[in-house]
């Protein structure tokens, strides 16, 4: 789980706490990335060296990264991933019998802080692999990462309250109309949310009044105010309504 630098994990988490925090403002927001089926660390070990004729003393402890085997490709994670090298985030592990772990700081669970996460991608089938997906994250400090180290425990499915956004806009069509379609791949995700976006048209949608749907083209007609151009709003209040999975 990667989250913003300073998040501390809700000492009384829930299922349903756990999947607002993912659609919540990037400054609060939780951003799970899953299903990892290998792990491999590089570093983090101590650096030991001699001084003169004395014994061997430590003088550091190596910069570690963590890389973790995606159970498959994702090129549009692999796109999302690339784009967020370099920004300052911490991450949490988690497992498959719930256990959260990171960094016990002043009696609050908080994740490890990485200097930069980036994945290395094989983004087509060989004639003996399929495509892979690789995510690595530099620890900005080892040291910290074993002295600090903790977990929770936690009483409910983690996985299954953890939702990765998918990102998506909405294209205009023709007139006033606009469907929901996934930025990589351009998978149409208009019927899906159809339903709430004409009952909630002016909740969910900026500079839109009304919204009717159509089966027969798989298209929304929007009722769009003066002056206005159409866009989702927040996954926060997309959520609020009833939407989730989905981040313009």
């Amino acid at each position: 789980m990667v989250v913003p630098r300073g998040f501390e994990f809700p000492a009384d988490a829930t299922a349903s706490s756990i999947r607002e925090a993912c659609h919540a403002d990037r400054s609060e927001r939780i951003m799970p990335i899953m299903v990892f089926v290998e792990y491999s660390k590089e570093g983090g070990e101590a650096s030991i060296s001699a001084v003169g004729y004395g014994g061997n003393q430590v003088t550091g402890v190596s910069p570690r990264t963590d890389t973790y085997t995606m159970a498959q490709h994702d090129p549009a994670l692999a796109a999302s991933l690339s784009k967020a090298m370099n920004l300052p985030f911490e991450v949490f592990y988690f497992d498959e019998n719930d256990v959260v772990y990171g960094r016990r700081v002043a009696d609050a669970l908080r994740g490890f802080p990485i200097t930069t996460l980036y994945p290395t991608v094989t983004p087509h089938p060989t004639s003996s692999n399929p495509a892979t997906l690789t995510v690595s994250f530099a620890f900005e400090n080892a040291r910290d990462a074993i002295e600090e180290f903790d977990y929770v425990q936690l009483d409910f499915n983690l996985k299954d309250s953890l939702v990765m956004l998918t990102e998506v806009e909405l294209a205009n069509t023709g007139t006033n109309k606009y469907k929901i379609v996934e930025k990589v791949g351009g998978y149409d995700l208009t019927s899906k949310y159809a339903s709430i976006i004409t009952e909630s048209a002016a909740t969910v949608l900026d500079g839109v009044t009304a919204a009717t749907y159509d089966e027969t083209t798989d298209s929304l007609t929007l009722t769009v105010s003066s002056g206005s151009t159409p866009a989702l709003k927040a996954p926060s209040v997309l959520y609020d309504a009833g939407i989730e999975g989905i981040t313009a």
